[in-house]
């Protein structure tokens, strides 16, 4: 028996291995180095896989050259298309306000805009944004749908590391490795366009803010000038005065002194004299005018919910029904006063009025996001045992309240999910009563 060995490996020869040892003048042998020649297009910016290939380079000039949403998810659809293993393609942002997921794409498929707002309730959205992976799911949207036997894959959007949407996309696939060239297509380009996205959502924050900036530096200009004026009219009004006061005081002194005078003519001075000071009396109150409306000053909204839920705490537990504080901390403080937000807080219970003596629980949130503190207090109860009358009577109370604040009032009610009360605060607004 012959035993026959073939050994394909290719060993470098000795002398190749130290071409790039050089030595110098002075006997020493150092190092030489090759440049590096630059790497082609096709290198540093195509991926491929089978026979599709995205050109990254040429993708991100494309997003670089919009500047509007719409557009920008045009683009990012038409490369998603190129591969196959995808039909249809739809992004969708988180609404703080109200937990829902919202088409960025004014011309959204109905359908997948449908599944997503409707099909993706009950948790869903958390645990695909808790599990921080891919997941696909059943596309039953219509009968239409589950004959299909397509998918729709629900990938999750993060933004500094906090949940800010999903991808959704239609695909005959039903498993996608995290690994795999079609997966890492789609996430790339995800990233790419997501954060095309957020940049020009932020400059036109920006450009808004600035704008804001400018008139509320002319508003505060006017104030100074308004201040002077005001200023310069009070000290007016006490110039004026004094004469005035000689004036009436000359005039009794010639009248008593010389008694034939004309007093007609005495009585019409002091008439005159006192028309002008009660003229001047009506523009120093103008001035000096004080409200007694409450006043607006910095509150924060967390010390008012804690201040609240000490004077229900005794009562809850009285009635067996629990409640949890989730409040976000190192939120700003908004321009009001704790009265008006204890008012906001007590009428939204009294609403729903959940001391029945049957038990359950409620969830009050604080959250700040985009220039804007959200409130929202979540009750297994509903306000169905409320009459039509006490209902419109306590909202009207509440949606007075939250005018005064400039700010919006959601309620959603469902007899099996209970009530979800969402109150929007704005940090800009208005300073009056």
């Amino acid at each position: 028996m012959r035993l026959l060995k073939e050994n394909k490996r290719d060993y470098q020869p000795f002398l190749s291995s130290v071409e790039q040892l050089e030595k110098y003048g002075d006997g020493k042998y150092k190092i030489k180095v090759k440049t590096n020649l630059p790497l082609s297009r096709a290198q540093v910016s195509v991926l491929s896989g089978g026979n599709v290939k995205i050109d990254l380079l040429t993708f991100s000039e494309k997003l670089n050259t919009q500047n509007q949403p719409d557009a920008i998810i045009e683009i990012f659809k038409s490369e998603v298309n190129r591969l196959s293993f995808f039909s249809e393609t739809e992004l969708f942002t988180l609404d703080d306000k109200t937990s829902e997921c919202n088409p960025i794409n004014k011309n959204c498929n109905p359908k997948l805009f449908y599944y997503v707002k409707n099909f993706l309730k009950n948790g869903i959205l958390d645990w695909v944004a808790e599990s921080k992976n891919p997941k696909f799911l059943p596309w039953d949207v219509d009968a239409a749908a589950t004959s299909s036997g397509l998918s729709c894959l629900v990938v999750p959007i993060f933004n500094n590391n906090r949940f800010a949407g999903v991808l959704a996309a239609l695909t005959n696939l039903k498993y996608l490795s995290e690994d795999s060239f079609e997966y890492r297509t789609l996430v790339t380009i995800l990233n790419l366009t997501f954060s095309k996205l957020e940049h020009v959502r932020l400059r036109d924050e920006l450009n808004k803010t600035y704008s804001e900036y400018q008139i509320l530096q002319s508003k505060l200009f006017n104030d100074f000038k308004f201040a002077a004026i005001g200023e310069l009219t009070s000290k007016s009004i006490e110039e004026i005065g004094s004469p005035l006061q000689v004036i009436m005081s000359y005039s009794d002194l010639l009248q008593k002194e010389n008694p034939d005078l004309d007093s007609e003519a005495a009585e019409f001075i002091r008439s005159q004299v006192h028309t002008i000071k009660e003229i001047l009396d009506r523009l120093g109150n103008f001035i000096n005018h004080s409200d007694s409306k409450p006043k607006l000053y910095s509150c924060s909204v967390n010390t008012a919910i804690n201040d609240f839920y000490k004077v229900i705490e005794h009562s809850l537990r009285a009635d067996s029904y629990e409640c949890v504080l989730d409040l976000e901390e190192n939120i700003p403080s908004i321009l009001s006063n704790y009265n008006s937000l204890k008012q906001i807080l007590i009428n939204a219970f009294s609403l729903i009025n959940p001391l029945r003596g049957t038990g359950g629980g409620m969830i009050i949130q604080s959250r700040y996001s985009k220039e804007t503190i959200i409130v929202k207090m979540l009750f297994t109860d509903t306000i169905e045992s409320a009459s039509k009358e006490e209902k419109e009577f306590g909202l009207n109370i509440l949606k007075h309240l939250m005018d005064k604040h400039e700010g919006e009032m959601r309620i959603n009610d469902e007899s099996n999910a209970g009530t979800n009360l969402i109150f929007s605060f704005p940090l800009k607004r208005k300073i009056r009563e």
